[in-house]
Formats: C-alpha cells, structure tokens, sequence
C-alpha cells in the first residue's frame, strides 16, 4: 500500500517551484551524471539522447509538473501511464528507486546549496518516495498482467532472426520468432519491443514500434539505418538471420484505444511509419472501428519504405484510405493518391472528420510544427496523440 505524503509536503515542494524553473535542467543533467556511473542503470538510458540533453530537458520537465500537480497527482495519470510503459519495457526494478532518488537529492543539493535547507530536501525525499511507490505498484501489476495473458512472458525472452528484409535503401525489417517455439502475446497495433542489447560493445536497452500486424507466432520491427546511430547500425550492419535477441513484452499506450469509437487520421513522416504500418495491416480484422486515414510523408517515393504494404492495403476497400506526400515529387507513379510537397497542419485540419483524433509520429521538428498548427486552428490537445523515438519532450502549448 503507498503512504499518503506527509501533511506538510506538498507546500514545500510547491514553494521549490522557482529553483526548479530556473535550475530544472541542470539538476537533472547534475542527477543523471551520478547515476550513470552504474552500469546496470547506464544501460537502461538512450546515450546519445543522454548527450543532446534531451533526457535530462525531459526529466526537468517532468519534475517541475510533479511539483506543480502534487496536490492533485491524478491531473498526471497519463504522464504516470507512459513511464510506468516505459519502465517495464526496460525492466526497472523496485530496488533500483532508491539509487535514483537519492542521486536526485544529491544534485538538488549540489545545485541548489544553501538554498536546498533540510526541510527542503527531506519534503523531496518524502515527494519522491510517494511517487516511487506509486510507479513500483503500478509497474508489478503491468507485469503481472502481461505475463498472465496468452503467448505472454515477463522478463527477457529469447527470440531468433527469422530474415531481414530491405524495405528501403535506410530501412530494414527484422522478422523475429521465439526460441521456445511457443505462441507470443498478440501486440496492440502501435506498441513497441524492447530489446537487451550486451555483446559487440553495446550494453544498452533500445526500443523500436512493432511493425507487422497482430500474430501469436513472432513480431516483426523496422529499423532506420543512422550513420551516427551505433545501434541501428549494428542492427543494419552486424545482426543476420539465425542471430538471437532478448526481448520484452510489448509495450506502449500509443494505441487506437486512445481515440475510442472516434474517427482517426495517423500522420507520420520517414520512419514514423512503422507503429502505423502495424494499425493498417491489423484494419480488416477490426470490426466496428472508427474510420482510419494515412497521411505519410518522405524525401520521395522511390526511396519510401513499406510501398508494397501501401499498395496491398489500397486494393482492399476495406482498408483505411491512404495518401502519400514527398518533398521531391519524383516517382508519382502509385494506386494511391500522391502529393509533391509537405504535409502541412491545414491540409490535415480541412480533411478532418467532426471528433477526429489524430495521432502523428515522425522527427521531432515534424511533430512539433504539426501539432502546434493543429492546436492554433483550433484542434483540442485531447484529440491529439504522438509518439517519439527516444526521451519524451514537451510539444507546444
């Protein structure tokens, strides 16, 4: 059972909210220094989102929305869903919390100095173990869950490259099966895989969406070749066919079950492709779903990836309804309708159904100049849904 908060800890905390504003993204980069002198919790974190800085922008962010909502945590249950999905992918354990919180206290301390007054630290360290207990709670009974569903497992599984694929002259597909030759959890359309990665100088934890439809017999992920990437291009360069890889339990609330019974439009750009893929390839076994559109975007068609999927799923009436944008215009030769130029946040809000969600994934810049054109024309921040690849950032208001 998680202890409530000590009577007087959430004005503390409160009246913290300055410092944090003003000193967030230096705790968290002070907090992170510390805590990735552990191997075992380093390879749990995206290195090179740990250099840019956007973990640590993220993690301030978060921090100062706990600080402002601690009177009232149920305001963050959607923020607390995705990192209680982000943990298990990873496996967080409970007996990790306390490493964390106490680099957390220690940079607050460093930061702040004098400032951060005993009263202070001890209001944060009682903040810290209230939502520690929250998300150890939350996370067990998602694990429990997953691992009691049909194909579902809990920590890592063993599963074997079945083939690659080129999907493009970037992408490759990765065709992934069980070792143990037994059914797997049937993915949400938009969820991702985990994988453990410690061999070839890589100890790291790195997450792609799935992108084949919904099967008991294997998954399979789509990966961008990076040439700064160290992961994807070992995937690219180094994995083959009949390679193992320990993998978790799909995770992810990025889902059709966000918008309900609601229309939907999916807009993506390069590689954000792949959780969609998963949702068009699933829309013919979906039974009384709302009406679902693709929007996609790239350089141009002749280097898209997944053209045979598109062209699959425009023979079938059934399926969603599919239009295809490129920057360059080169290849316009398609069953689908096709477009030279951008997608743009008015093309989008002019074809939108009445209650339309829309769910967009893609570059950082991408989703961002999306959705903050869908907000100004007038689109509620509820019906719109987006999902990155790597640390979470703040989209604007």
């Amino acid at each position: 059972m998680v202890a409530p908060l000590r009577s007087g800890t959430p004005a503390i905390v409160k009246a913290t909210i300055p410092a944090l504003e003003a000193h967030g993204v230096t705790i968290t980069k002070t907090m992170y220094g510390a805590l990735m002198r552990d191997p075992s919790i380093a390879a749990m974190f995206n290195q090179t989102d740990q250099a840019n800085g956007r973990q640590p922008h993220a993690l301030a962010a978060a921090v100062l929305a706990y600080a402002r909502h601690i009177e009232h945590p149920e305001k963050l249950e959607a923020a607390l869903r995705l990192i209680v999905e982000r943990h298990v992918a990873v496996m967080v354990k409970p007996e990790q919390y306390p490493v964390v919180g106490e680099a957390l206290l220690g940079a607050i301390k460093t930061v702040l100095g004098d400032a951060a007054t005993p009263e202070i630290l001890e209001a944060w360290a009682d903040a810290y173990r209230f939502l520690a207990e929250v998300l150890i709670a939350q996370e067990a009974d998602t694990y429990t869950a997953r691992a009691a569903l049909p194909g579902g497992w809990r920590e890592w599984r063993s599963f074997r490259v079945a083939s690659r694929v080129r999907e493009s002259d970037s992408v490759m597909s990765f065709w992934l099966e069980p070792v143990d030759g037994k059914p797997v959890l049937r993915h949400e359309p938009g969820q991702f895989l985990t994988f453990r990665l410690e061999r070839d100088g890589l100890s790291t934890r790195r997450s792609y969406s799935i992108s084949s439809a919904p099967d008991s017999t294997g998954y399979r992920i789509s990966v961008k070749r990076d040439p700064l990437g160290k992961v994807s291009r070992w995937f690219h360069d180094t994995l083959k066919e009949g390679d193992l890889l320990d993998v978790a339990p799909p995770a992810g609330d990025f889902t059709l079950a966000r918008s309900g019974t609601s229309p939907v439009m999916l807009v993506s750009a390069g590689i954000g492709i792949t959780p969609f893929m998963s949702m068009i390839l699933a829309a013919n076994d979906r039974q009384n779903s709302p009406t679902i559109r693709l929007i996609h975007g790239d350089h141009d068609f002749t280097c898209m990836p997944f053209l045979s999927d598109f062209v699959d799923a425009a023979a079938k009436t059934e399926s969603c309804p599919i239009d295809l944008f490129s920057s360059s215009g080169e290849g316009n030769n398609l069953p689908v309708p096709s477009h030279k130029g951008r997608i743009s946040a008015q093309w989008i809000f002019d074809r939108m159904e009445a209650g339309t969600h829309i769910f967009v994934c893609g570059p950082r810049g991408f989703q961002h100049d999306l959705i903050g054109g869908l907000r100004q024309l007038g689109v509620p921040s509820a019906h719109l849904h987006h999902e990155f690849f790597g640390s979470d950032e703040a989209l604007p208001d």
